[in-house]
């Protein structure tokens, strides 16, 4: 027995069928395109030139890689320069042209990337330390008037991932560098704990001035720095 189903209205007025061609075009379109992991958000992986889940953790919510990235913030201080915090986000101020917004803002003790502009160890720990860009290097000079053991000490890792401590002797009248004394590249034990997580070494100097270089080692390339900011306090005694 034959089934016929009768509809009134025009043929010319019924919507067209979409084939899967065009299904997958449209959802495809919805994708965030990208070249680089650089041009996805956090937790998401540049796949076949567009953003995906990937990484370590839970996967990120349904949209969530189709999303631009941004540098969060609470306060405008978190912005690069020519950036405000607008709604938790990082954004460009009205400034022509536009800033990258993404990129971080340097840390109060820049410009410290060298010896001959190192910032000085006063007595007291230096807190806020930052790696704002990929392959940062952070100098500072300290001095002693006595023969002692002279420890340096990056702790309170915050978003840090490898990082390399040197301190080498040091010609303050001429800005020389000397001898490399100590160096270390490994935490003082490897629980993930206060007591542990954190570089320390140590070094019998006598009076005078030391270079102490705290550098970033991260296999981290340029334009990464809107992901959270390797931050660390320093202390010497």
């Amino acid at each position: 027995m034959a089934v016929w189903v009768a509809g009134c209205g025009s043929v010319e007025d019924a919507p067209e069928a979409v084939g899967p061609s065009e299904l997958v075009e449209e959802q495809g379109a919805e994708l965030r395109a990208c070249s680089t992991w650089l041009d996805c958000r956090s937790s998401c992986v540049c796949s076949n030139g567009v953003c995906a889940p990937g990484g370590i953790g839970p996967p990120p919510p349904a949209g969530y890689c189709d999303v631009a990235p941004v540098r969060a913030c609470s306060t405008g201080a978190e912005c690069a320069t020519g950036c405000s915090c607008s709604n938790n986000v990082c954004t460009p101020g009205g400034f022509s042209p536009p800033p990258n917004c993404l990129l971080a803002p340097p840390d109060a003790y820049e410009s410290d990337n060298s010896h001959t502009s190192a910032s000085s160890y006063v007595g007291t720990p230096q807190l806020g330390h930052t790696f704002h860009r990929a392959g940062d290097a952070d100098w500072v000079l300290g001095a002693t008037n006595i023969h002692q053991l002279m420890t340096v000490e990056v702790y309170n890792l915050r978003n840090t991932g490898p990082l390399r401590v040197d301190v080498y002797a040091y010609d303050y009248p001429t800005r020389t560098l000397g001898a490399l004394l100590t160096s270390t590249t490994t935490t003082v034990c490897s629980d993930f704990t206060p007591t542990c997580w954190l570089f320390r070494t140590s070094v019998n100097v006598a009076p005078g001035v030391y270079a102490v270089k705290v550098t970033d080692t991260r296999n981290t390339p340029a334009g990464s720095d809107w992901r959270p900011t390797p931050t660390y306090d320093l202390k010497m005694y």
